[in-house]
């Protein structure tokens, strides 16, 4: 079997394709910090409730996301691009963003409602600008150092919108109340920096990207629900990408309970609210530092070992925020540094693994399904955070937490385990799951040959 050919992805189109997710995480990483403390201590709406809103939301944009993959599929084939839809929905995104964080002079029932509806709006704009940009990487190339490369720099722009989200927001909340403005005002300003900027981000990755004329998806059928059903069925013979998808699900749900949880065990749990900002700053620093280190480490090992690997590392870092006391930052930043540099691994392979599985199921089926089965990743992931969202507000009801009100010993053990041993247990868990992922580095190898031998013998 010769070499793999030297890269030819060009940098533009690395660095381009890694400004979406800068922009991307902008918004998606500022839901997961702040928008259930938004629901709950601003908008006075309780934890279990909060959780089911998010839920709903994440479950509606989960179930859109095969329709509108199916969709953008259809037109990619036509107009030859991906990239043309992230940048007509790149405006909704940010101007979804906004919607969440305002504060309209409603209660009761008209204020759920109202809720459940901006976060909805937000969903579905997010979903037509992500189908598309989780697919471009099976567009970009087929080779498994630039694929890794183009996770390497998709983490290290996520983590940058991570870290910009995490600390910008808390400023500008902080910057609001020393002028006298209220706390939700302060959320709606950074709200309205945040979407701009991530509009333009998104913007910018489309027009910078460079598609090739690759291989093109097998045509879903016209009706969208018979291609979603394909879809599915599809993936019932498609071992590797099962494999993926339950990673993928206990993944975001341990790294999820931590994300959603976080803000309450800064204030609550370690009574260090002015710890805020360089908790979740360093978190997504460490993120940035590890992306490429954990591309070069899969380079000498394999994309499995560097995963087991990051979910290893990052519980431990979990395990550690258990034995924070109150007052004390320097075990939860050191707690935290570890988590973000370990949890790097995560998107960093899985993204990688993907189009890899695309390419499995084209060699045992002869259909080359791309779109479909990244909408079913994002399926699977955002109901996994949905779910983790309904988890996280459920036991902080369960804890008697009610917001607005210092919390009891119950809900402060509660927080503690929400951002602790449970995470670790399922980082712990994803890494069993992983040991088990059949397809290594040469396995893909002469999946590709044998693609390209059949291209070349045709019919």
């Amino acid at each position: 079997m010769p070499d793999e050919k030297p890269t030819t992805l060009p940098f533009a189109s690395k660095a381009g394709y890694g400004l979406g997710d800068l922009g991307f995480l902008l918004v998606w990483h500022g839901t997961a910090l702040f928008l259930l403390y938004f629901y709950t201590d601003i908008l006075g709406i309780k934890p279990g409730l909060a959780g089911a809103i998010y839920l709903i939301a994440m479950i509606w944009d989960a179930v859109l996301d095969p329709v509108v993959a199916a969709w953008a599929e259809r037109h990619a084939m036509r107009k030859g691009r991906y990239a043309g839809i992230i940048s007509w929905a790149a405006l909704p995104v940010g101007m979804g963003y906004v919607l969440l964080f305002l504060m309209p002079p409603l209660s009761g029932t008209a204020l759920v409602v109202w809720a459940l509806f901006a976060h909805l709006a937000f969903r579905t704009a997010y979903t037509f600008a992500s189908m598309p940009y989780n697919t471009l990487p099976v567009r970009l190339s087929t080779q498994a150092r630039d694929r890794n490369a183009l996770s390497g720099f998709r983490v290290a722009g996520a983590a940058t919108g991570a870290i910009i989200t995490a600390v910008l927001t808390p400023l500008v909340v902080v910057a609001a109340q020393e002028q006298q403005q209220s706390e939700a005002a302060g959320y709606l300003f950074a709200a309205v920096i945040i979407g701009g900027l991530a509009a333009m981000l998104l913007w910018a990755c489309s027009r910078i990207v460079k598609e090739s004329e690759g291989p093109r998806a097998t045509p879903g059928a016209a009706n969208y629900a018979s291609a979603v059903i394909r879809m599915f069925r599809a993936a019932s013979a498609n071992r590797p990408l099962q494999y993926m998808l339950a990673v993928l699900v206990f993944a975001t749900i341990g790294s999820g309970l931590f994300t959603h949880t976080i803000l309450f065990f800064a204030i609550h749990v370690l009574a260090r609210p002015d710890a805020v900002t360089a908790l979740l700053g360093l978190s997504a620093l460490a993120t940035i530092l590890a992306a490429p280190l954990w591309v070069f480490f899969a380079s000498r090992t394999s994309k499995k070992v560097a995963l087991m690997s990051g979910l290893i590392l990052a519980g431990f870092g979990y395990g550690l925020l258990a034995f924070a006391q109150q007052g004390g930052i320097t075990l939860p930043l050191i707690a935290v540094v570890i988590t973000g540099g370990g949890g790097a691994a995560i998107p960093v392979m899985l993204w990688s693994i993907v189009p890899d599985t695309i390419e499995y199921g084209e060699a045992h089926s002869g259909e080359r399904i791309e779109a479909r089965t990244f909408g079913l990743a994002t399926f699977a992931q955002k109901t996994a955070m949905g779910l983790t969202a309904l988890l996280a507000g459920g036991l902080l009801s369960l804890s008697g937490y009610q917001g607005g009100e210092t919390p009891d010993a119950n809900a402060l053990s509660a927080m503690s385990a929400l951002v602790s041993w449970l995470p670790a247990a399922f980082m712990i868990a994803v890494a069993l799951i992983i040991a088990r992922y059949p397809v290594t580095e040469a396995m893909h190898r002469q999946i590709l040959a044998e693609l390209a031998s059949r291209k070349t013998e045709g019919p």
